[in-house]
């Protein structure tokens, strides 16, 4: 038998317009960010613990309903949800341009936050529907390959726009974004009557939907310990991410561009990782991938633990590359995970659960680890969670077989999951969704 390739995925009109959808909404997202971070510091000149109380703003609603918004998104209609989600957002944007109040704008943010919480496990739950099994990696990874070049694009040039004119003109150009996004939706929504797209069988309630997600995250080793190691790597990003401002004033008191080429360095590392896996047609062993991630970040942040004053700008810029590639790694196992071994019709809770808990470590690790580096100073800190986290991910690679299990020919996770996934296709076509 002659073995084909499957037809490319921009032959998938549908995806090419939730992939568009996804870009210009993300990058308009970045732009949006470093705006309401120059408003704050600069327009409003807000007090630090002002300040402080951003990101918090951002992460609380998804800490605390990221997981009910994952089972609203696999009862109900999808691609809608998300629309709906982006109008609101544009016109609390909009609103944003006008609020001239620090606590009115953290009022704003707070409900524009809610807002989007529904966008994570809407998108894993209907690239899930829309594209081929054979095609689900090379849809991570340009999504991850969009998401990283946003977080280098759009901050530049939302920062350039703000300061030729206002941060406002940023927070406009989200505004646009968001409709763009929208109109592209809507030619979206025959999706929501496809299909697959809302379980026919009878609900059960809401809160036994809701208890049986942790059943099943807990009950499942694979998916257990996939969650555990991907949380692991995130966790040690948020625990010092923040403070590398810190470590690099202490290395290059004089020279402030090499946080910016640390950060470039890092940025370029995980794009690139990211375009070497979009090659790839599918991952199998998956505490391989994870290990290598969480190892590489680890022993990222402990190389830049280590330097000293006036060492070559080769040494910190090399390390934040393989921080770029651990966590680069890290964002496509992560959503390909989700998206292989979550059963059937729960992507959007599973995926809402994973965001839930990141939400978590994003109010919580941020604080410790700037708690952890007033005690013990920025360079111990960063050896301590360098070193920790590497040896997590060594003993992830050595005893994957034992974690994950091993994987089997021709699947890369659950049998019952991939069986049903392969017999889904004839339904995708006959509903009309490609």
């Amino acid at each position: 038998m002659v073995q084909t390739n499957p037809p490319s995925i921009w032959t998938n009109r549908n995806y090419v317009k939730l992939f568009t959808s996804y870009s210009i909404s993300t990058l308009g997202q970045f732009f949006d960010m470093i705006a309401v971070f120059l408003i704050f510091s600069y327009v409003w000149q807000a007090e630090p613990w002002m300040i402080a109380l951003i990101p918090v703003v951002y992460a609380l609603p998804h800490a605390l309903f990221s997981q009910f918004a994952g089972i609203l998104v696999d009862r109900y209609h999808k691609v809608t949800i998300m629309l709906t989600a982006d109008v609101v957002t544009a016109l609390l944007t909009v609103a944003l341009i006008f609020t001239a109040d620090p606590w009115a704008a953290l009022l704003v943010i707070l409900a524009r936050s809610t807002a989007t919480i529904v966008h994570f496990p809407a998108q894993q739950a209907i690239i899930r529907q829309v594209v081929d099994p054979d095609h689900v990696l090379k849809a991570v990874t340009l999504n991850g390959t969009v998401n990283q070049l946003s977080k280098i694009i759009g901050p530049f040039l939302g920062a350039s726009l703000a300061a030729a004119f206002a941060p406002q003109v940023s927070f406009a150009v989200y505004a646009v974004a968001l409709v763009i996004s929208a109109v592209i939706l809507v030619r979206l929504r025959h999706l929501d009557t496809a299909g697959g797209s809302v379980s026919e069988e009878p609900r059960e309630p809401f809160w036994q939907t809701w208890r049986s997600g942790w059943q099943i995250l807990f009950s499942s080793k694979l998916m257990f310990v996939s969650f555990a190691f991907s949380l692991a790597a995130f966790t040690a990003i948020q625990l010092v991410d923040a403070q590398f401002g810190v470590l690099f004033r202490e290395v290059y008191p004089a020279r402030q561009e090499v946080l910016g080429w640390a950060m470039a360095a890092s940025g370029l590392g995980a794009v690139v990782i990211i375009m070497v896996m979009n090659r790839l047609r599918e991952l199998k062993r998956y505490g391989l991938y994870l290990g290598t991630s969480v190892a590489l970040i680890g022993a990222g942040f402990a190389a830049v633990g280590f330097l000293s004053r006036g060492i070559p700008l080769f040494w910190p810029v090399a390390a934040c590359f393989a921080v770029g590639v651990g966590a680069g790694i890290f964002s496509v196992i992560y959503s390909y995970i989700l998206q292989k071994e979550s059963p059937e019709g729960k992507v959007g809770q599973m995926s809402g659960m994973f965001n839930s808990l990141t939400g978590v470590i994003l109010l919580a690790a941020p604080i410790a680890g700037g708690i952890l580096v007033q005690w013990f100073g920025v360079f111990g800190v960063y050896q301590l969670v360098g070193l920790t986290v590497l040896g997590i991910g060594l003993f992830g690679i050595v005893f994957q077989r034992l974690l994950w299990g091993k994987p089997t020919d021709g699947e890369s996770g659950e049998p019952a999951a991939a069986k049903v996934r392969a017999g889904s296709r004839d339904k995708k076509e006959e509903a009309g969704v490609s």
